[in-house]
C-alpha cells in the first residue's frame, strides 16, 4: 500500500497539472494550507509544467478543427453570425476556436487518460541550476518518458544512463537518455513503485560497462506514483 506522503505527492502532481477537481481539490487546497512541504511540492511540479509550455510551439488549428466544432454545437453555417452586425457572437465563436487551440497545444497527459503521467521531477544532485528532467510514466505500455529542462550537455564520449533503485537495494539500469529531447524507454521488467529513486549518471559511451553506476550521478529524485 502507499505511504500516506507518496499518496500527497501524487495528487500534488494532479493539482499542479489541473486534474485535480471537484471536492478533492478543495480539502487538497485545505491541506496545503495545513502542511508547507506539501505547497512546496506543489509549487515544483508548478516549475516543471511553467518550463515545459514554455517549450511548446503554437500551433495553427486547420480549418476543419471550425467545421467540427459547429458540428458538435449542431450549428448550421447558415445562421452563424456576421462578425460586423454580432460582434458579441462573434466573439464568442473566436473564444470557441482559440479554446480548442489551446486544449490542441497541452500535452496529451492532460486529454488522454492513458498518456504518459507524471511520476518524478529529477534534480540535480549537485544543488546547482543546472536543470532537471520530468519523468512520466505510461503504464499500460509499460514505459517511461523522460523530458530534459535545461539539461547540461554531455561530451561525446559519454553517455548518460537512467537507474530505479528499490530501498535498499541495488540499481537497476532502465537504459540510455538524449540531453537535447524527450527519450521514451520500453521497461523490460515491472513499473518501479512509489519509495524508489530513480537516478540518471554519467557513464562512458555506450552505458556502464559493468551493470552498476561506474560515473557521476547528474540527476535523482524519487518516484511519486
Amino acid at each position: 500500500m502507499k505511504s500516506r506522503s507518496h499518496y500527497h505527492a501524487a495528487l500534488a502532481a494532479e493539482y499542479a497539472l489541473g486534474t485535480l477537481r471537484g471536492a478533492a481539490r478543495i480539502q487538497f487546497e485545505q491541506k496545503m494550507q495545513e502542511d508547507p512541504e506539501l505547497a512546496a511540492e506543489v509549487a515544483r511540479w508548478q516549475e516543471a509544467f511553467t518550463q515545459l509550455d514554455n517549450q511548446i510551439t503554437p500551433v495553427i488549428p486547420p480549418a476543419s478543427v471550425w467545421k467540427r466544432i459547429q458540428h458538435n454545437l449542431a450549428l448550421q453555417p447558415a445562421i452563424l453570425p456576421a462578425p460586423a452586425t454580432r460582434p458579441v457572437r462573434a466573439y464568442m465563436g473566436w473564444a470557441l476556436a482559440a479554446g480548442l487551440a489551446a486544449l490542441l497545444l497541452i500535452p496529451r497527459l492532460l486529454v488522454q487518460p492513458e498518456a504518459p503521467m507524471p511520476v518524478a521531477i529529477l534534480a540535480s544532485s549537485a544543488g546547482t541550476q543546472s536543470g532537471q528532467w520530468v519523468v512520466s510514466a505510461d503504464r499500460s505500455t509499460r514505459s517511461l518518458l523522460l523530458t530534459p529542462i535545461n539539461a547540461q550537455n554531455i561530451a561525446a564520449d559519454h553517455s548518460l544512463e537512467l537507474w530505479a533503485i528499490p530501498p535498499g537495494g541495488k540499481p537497476l539500469s532502465l537504459g540510455l537518455l538524449n540531453t537535447q529531447q524527450p527519450t521514451q524507454l520500453a521497461l523490460a521488467a515491472k513499473m518501479p513503485d512509489a519509495g524508489f529513486t530513480l537516478a540518471i549518471s554519467l557513464e562512458p559511451h555506450g552505458g556502464s560497462p559493468t551493470g552498476q553506476p561506474t560515473g557521476t550521478v547528474l540527476y535523482s529524485g524519487a518516484m511519486a506514483l
